[in-house]
């Protein structure tokens, strides 16, 4: 399945369980933001990271929405993950640049330590908190789900993986993110629904619910 087959495909399965989704994301892209995003971090996008952001370049903050029509509830677009601009997504990898640079040396002891950062089995993704090329484009509370762009022996450039300070096991959620997106559609469930006066639903990306 190729990326937009794979992406729109999501949109259908937000809109089967009430969320206009599509409605709510943010127009593309420019490509030459792409090309500088390029150059500030130093490392190429995966071809369907680009293709995600020249769809829509994130989503509109469901917290404001006042009214989810046309459809019945708000969602962020990856489970409980809101999509990232590609700007919101390289003001966070800098603040984690900024981290890691200011850390030195020291960084690896304060962060990296086995009583913080696991990794899941033989996951090709490094046992670190954090490290230059992991890329975000979504974000829930200060964790993501990131492309890792400089991926361990065995992984692979693009990877989607789980960042965070809640998030202190490196896990590999899929090769790629059009495979992210395939393997979610496939399997996409409620996960739960806010108590407060906007109808919120999140689904559940990485097997928290029991299967349907």
């Amino acid at each position: 399945m190729d990326f937009d087959a794979a992406f729109d495909r999501w949109l259908d399965r937000h809109a089967e369980n009430g969320s206009a989704a599509a409605h709510f994301l943010n127009p593309p892209a420019d490509p030459s933001v792409l090309d500088a995003a390029e150059a500030r971090i130093g490392f190429a996008l995966p071809a369907d990271l680009r293709r995600l952001w020249l769809r829509a370049d994130g989503q509109q903050d469901i917290f404001t929405i006042a009214d989810p029509a046309p459809g019945r509830v708000l969602c962020p677009l990856f489970g409980t993950y809101s999509f990232l601009s590609v700007q919101d997504a390289l003001t966070t990898y800098q603040g984690w640049l900024d981290i890691w640079d200011g850390g030195g040396p020291d960084f690896d002891e304060s962060f990296n330590g086995e009583a913080h950062v696991q990794r899941r089995g033989d996951d090709p993704v490094h046992r670190e908190y954090w490290r230059p090329g992991w890329l975000p484009f979504s974000d829930d509370n200060g964790n993501a789900y990131a492309v890792d762009l400089a991926p361990a022996p065995g992984g692979t450039i693009g990877q989607v993986i789980v960042i965070g300070p809640d998030e202190d096991l490196r896990r590999v959620l899929a090769p790629s993110i059009t495979d992210f997106l395939a393997d979610a559609a496939r399997r996409l469930r409620a996960f739960g629904r806010s108590s407060g006066e906007r109808p919120i639903l999140y689904f559940d990306l990485e097997g928290r619910a029991s299967a349907a």
